[in-house]
């Protein structure tokens, strides 16, 4: 289910509210959709930037993401990594890497690791947009996603409180709130600020 944040009928209680549709909120809201286990619980992912049509010109774009196999083999789990294949993706079969102080360096072929590639090259948008075509798909039902969903304040649930006020309320700016269980925000100082939490960086 899509929508604009102006449509009042999607506010509700929900299991589950991720903030954030970037990279790895939509990678958790596609999880959770293709997961089983998950199929009964009711997702929201609450993206504040309006649903682009992505076109893939011939210009590659600067901004890109290296992915490990790891990565990867989570990718194809949730059927988005033929996505990224349909598309375009660089494979990388030797690294080197050189010590600052010394002449020291390691070096990562991909025939050390069974001949598989020692990672992938990906542009952002296209990870995003192959990423966003699976979860969008008939075979993700449980996630609704509302664009243009520009997030205010939350109140979170108090540790002690009784099981039916043990819920975390997600406040929007044109006066909609959604209820849930379970909260993801991803780290970023607006929600910092918002939810006044401390935190240490390195």
């Amino acid at each position: 289910m899509f929508s604009d944040n102006t449509h009042k009928e999607h506010k509700g209680k929900y299991d589950v509210i991720i903030a954030g549709g970037g990279m790895v909120g939509c990678t958790l809201a596609c999880a959770m959709g293709k997961n089983s286990l998950l199929s009964n619980l009711k997702v929201l992912l609450l993206e504040g930037s309006a649903d682009k049509k992505f076109v893939l010109t011939q210009e590659y774009s600067n901004r890109v993401v290296a992915l490990s196999q790891n990565t990867k083999s989570l990718m194809s789990s949730l059927d988005v990594w033929q996505n990224v294949e349909n598309m375009r993706l660089q494979p990388v079969r030797y690294m080197q890497v050189w010590d600052a102080c010394s002449e020291a360096f390691i070096s990562f072929s991909s025939s050390d690791i069974m001949d598989d590639d020692v990672a992938y090259i990906v542009e952002n948008d296209v990870l995003m947009e192959a990423i966003n075509t699976e979860l969008k798909s008939s075979t993700v039902r449980n996630v609704d996603i509302v664009y243009g969903a520009k997030i205010e304040g939350y109140e979170l649930s108090k540790a002690g409180a009784n099981i039916e006020k043990k819920r975390n309320l997600v406040k929007m700016e044109n006066g909609d709130s959604y209820i849930c269980d379970l909260l993801f925000a991803f780290l970023n100082k607006g929600i910092l600020d918002l939810t006044k939490t401390h935190c240490s960086t390195f």
